[in-house]
């Protein structure tokens, strides 16, 4: 049994070591050709990819590269544009101080600007009590005297309505038509003062007024009145067009836009960063237009004719001054036509757009300027001659008609 062993013990390690010497030359045969095929590997890649390696070494350098320069230029571009600001900005407090106030002068300004606004209420008398109609709007004082006041409102003025003002929010009279225009929709009233104590006719304090061709773009204008469709709203904004020559109905004035845009029946007094009134802003010409300001500079002489009770005489035309470019063209000077309203004393006798208007009642008329003082100076029914200027095709003749002058 022990040889037996013996041999067992014998036999068995002789048998692995054969085993391991096979698998040790298949192992190096297998590293052989696998060292084999790796040189072959590298040698054909190699190159390529140390080339791919070097492009992106390259491209990673030179986007650095222009970076770098551009950062650079754009840094020194930036810097000298921040100096500019920097130097700038430090000319100016905008601490909350004085944001403060600003917005506490705005609060004055309309503070004192709404004791020259009264409410005005409007009687429309109907077939019954159930019909009768009452209407609540803002006007401004235009002028006081010991004995009235002049009041301006902006809006329609109905047949046999009756008026009632009150100043400042407290006191109510009695309030008569003056004067009215129903194209521009200003209606001038006047109350009886006689009636008030003196602490409260002391109260009551016209509209300071300023110069609206003094406004530039970027201004700081305040609304009074209704701009927000209610009485005693306010607003604030800023002029953003200010255009002259603007033709406009029998006259050239000046446009003036804000970047507002009120409710739908809103009217409103704007007044400078001083508290002068230097326009209203109400209904276009155009009622499609919405809304549009007009300067007090360009309102004024019409509205002293209806604080006088006379009226504002009405053509019917859209006019503009004849220009550089037009006069190149040989045009001839005068009063160019734009439009002809519908319905007008003008549309009425045929004056047509493209006409030059040269005289109007025998007074020459070469800018629009003169044909609105010209044409103010005429009356109610008044039949006026009116010499104008029409291409027939080829050249200008001239013609005369004969236009009766209606109220505005």
């Amino acid at each position: 049994m022990e040889e037996h062993f013996i041999r067992e013990k014998i036999v068995g390690p002789k048998g692995k070591w054969k085993k391991r010497l096979k698998k040790a030359v298949l192992i190096l045969l297998s590293g052989g050709l696998f060292g084999i095929a790796a040189a072959f590997s590298f040698f054909f890649l190699g190159k390529r990819l140390s080339q791919r390696e070097a492009e992106q070494a390259k491209e990673s350098i030179a986007l650095v590269e222009e970076s770098t320069e551009a950062a650079s230029e754009s840094t020194a571009e930036t810097e000298a544009i921040e100096d500019v600001v920097q130097s700038e900005l430090q000319k100016f407090d905008f601490s909350v101080s004085s944001y403060d106030s600003l917005m506490s002068n705005a609060k004055t300004l309309i503070s004192e600007g709404e004791k020259s606004l009264v409410e005005v209420s409007i009687h429309t008398p109907g077939e019954d009590s159930l019909s009768e109609a009452n209407q609540h709007c803002t006007g401004v004082i235009l002028k006081k005297t010991k004995e009235e006041a002049v009041i301006l409102f902006l809006g329609e003025a109905k047949a046999g309505a009756g008026y009632e003002v009150t100043f400042n929010r407290e006191k109510k009279l009695p309030a008569t038509l003056r004067g009215k225009s129903g194209r521009d929709r200003w209606v001038v009233l006047t109350a009886e003062l006689s009636s008030l104590t003196d602490k409260e006719w002391e109260k009551i304090q016209e509209m300071p007024r300023g110069n609206s061709r003094l406004l530039q773009k970027g201004d700081t204008v305040l609304l009074l009145g209704s701009p927000l469709g209610q009485a005693y709203s306010s607003a604030l904004s800023t002029i953003g067009v200010l255009s002259y020559d603007k033709a406009s109905e029998d006259r050239v004035w000046e446009e003036i836009k804000m970047q507002f845009s009120g409710e739908e029946n809103s009217t409103a007094f704007v007044l400078n960063t001083k508290g002068e009134w230097v326009g209203f802003y109400t209904e276009a010409e155009d009622r499609k237009a919405g809304r549009q300001i007009i300067g007090i500079s360009d309102a004024l002489e019409s509205l002293e004719r209806l604080s006088n009770g006379g009226i504002l005489p009405y053509f019917g035309v859209k006019i503009q001054n004849s220009s550089k470019t037009m006069k190149e063209l040989g045009i001839p000077e005068g009063v160019y036509v734009t439009e002809v309203v519908e319905d007008s004393p003008a549309y009425s006798v045929g004056i047509l757009p493209g006409d030059i208007i040269i005289k109007l009642n025998g007074k020459s008329v070469d800018t629009g300027k003169a044909f609105q003082d010209t044409l103010q100076e005429q009356a109610e029914g008044a039949v006026v001659p009116v010499e104008l200027l029409r291409y027939n095709g080829k050249e200008y003749v001239e013609l005369v008609l004969s236009c009766p002058i209606q109220a505005r």
